[in-house]
């Protein structure tokens, strides 16, 4: 007797657990094998829930040192390596994914540096612009960009201090799931990056009008004219940026990761409380 086999469901990924939509939605689809799996449709209540859970852990991921920020950057390399050879992928996406990881690892402890300044002011203060995160970002890569579109904005958030959802379209949901188990055994604290698979216009609709989201990234050509317009004019209403970026091609310069922090600015008195002398 021929047996039936097991279908797979590809579940989402929030809070560090792999979950179910709470509206049972799912999708059939095709594995990079052939096999047919179901995958799970966000639901409104899923999106707010994650942005929730984003939210609960921004503050203690932006509390951390870039330093380890970079550290955990480049433990999620260490782990995709290690799958090469079962990403459902090509060799060629998923090397680059793995390097794209590796070089954002790297500019975690440097780019704050590159974006602060010492600006001068024609009285006796002294007044610095520092970069802080912008705090919880709704991400949504390209589906034609694969594992390194999803790498590339998940790093890009993160290394910023941010914490990340990534929208991820159906036919992704595959490579989002190989991601989001890398996720779950590198040192990536839960919350920090959650994983919503579905329609993503269908999904942003609700992400418009929540008013906890701080940021967009968004690739372009990835929504149609008018969602990009309706995602801006909604934001405008509560000062939620909306960033757009033309893809992994490249990784994000140190300008554009820029515009996934706010610039805050300090004044200080430039004398000493005693003795009146130059505090520069």
């Amino acid at each position: 007797m021929a047996r039936l086999p097991v279908q797979k469901t590809l579940k989402m990924y929030v809070g560090g657990k792999f979950i179910r939509s709470e509206s049972g939605r799912t999708t059939p689809a095709r594995g990079a094998d052939g096999s047919v799996m179901n995958v799970c449709e966000a639901s409104r209540k899923d999106l707010r829930g994650s942005i929730e859970n984003n939210r609960e852990s921004q503050g203690k991921w932006a509390a951390l040192t870039a330093y380890n920020r970079g550290q955990i950057l480049y433990r999620l390399a260490e782990i995709l390596e290690g799958r090469l050879t079962t990403l459902p992928t090509t060799a060629e996406d998923a090397e680059a994914a793995v390097d794209r990881a590796v070089h954002h690892a790297g500019w975690a402890d440097k780019v704050t540096a590159l974006l602060s300044t010492l600006n001068p002011v024609a009285a006796t203060y002294v007044n610095y612009s520092l970069v802080r995160p912008l705090g919880v970002v709704l991400a949504i890569p390209s589906p034609d960009e694969g594992l390194l579109g999803m790498v590339e904005a998940l790093c890009a958030c993160a290394l910023m201090g941010n914490a990340t959802t990534l929208l991820v379209d159906r036919k992704s949901a595959e490579l989002a799931t190989h991601l989001a188990e890398a996720l779950a055994t590198s040192d990536f604290p839960g919350g920090v990056v959650n994983i919503l698979t579905g329609d993503i216009e269908d999904v942003l609709k609700t992400a418009n009008v929540h008013d906890d989201l701080d940021g967009m990234l968004v690739t372009e050509g990835v929504l149609s004219k008018d969602a990009l317009k309706r995602a801006q004019f909604e934001g405008a209403q509560v000062m939620r940026r909306i960033v757009l970026t033309p893809g992994a091609k490249r990784p994000a310069s140190p300008a554009e990761l820029g515009r996934l922090s706010e610039t805050q600015t300090v004044w200080m008195s430039a004398f000493e409380p005693s003795g009146g002398a130059a505090a520069y």
